[in-house]
């Protein structure tokens, strides 16, 4: 289960702001706020409404897993590593390994249900 993580959305808003070049105070304008709540959210003192959260994804275009600090560019690597290597061989083994991933994952979906 995924928990909303404070700090990390703090750092991820900093992050964020330094990239436009924003202080806090420009931050805390462009997005209706005051700067000592604003403020707030960045240091992981207060958590961000869903509200202001929707406003900042939808007014710089940023991805919500980006906001709330989420790094899937690794799983996203892995994933990639796993495709590039299956298609290094013959149609008929993709197929066995392809069905072998599955099984995989069928039993390891089954063990978390019991645990």
């Amino acid at each position: 289960m995924m928990t909303y993580d404070i700090y990390a959305v703090g750092d991820a808003l900093r992050t964020i702001r330094n990239k436009l070049g924003y202080t806090q105070n420009n931050m805390a304008e462009r997005l209706d706020v005051s700067y000592i709540h604003y403020s707030q959210i960045e240091q992981g003192r207060h958590r961000m409404s869903l509200e202001l959260m929707m406003k900042i994804v939808s007014e710089f275009g940023i991805e919500p897993n980006t906001l709330l600090g989420i790094d899937n560019s690794k799983k996203e690597d892995a994933v990639c590593e796993i495709e590039n290597r299956i298609k290094m061989f013959k149609p008929k083994e993709q197929e066995y390994l392809t069905s072998a991933c599955l099984i995989f994952i069928d039993g390891y979906e089954a063990r978390k249900e019991v645990v």
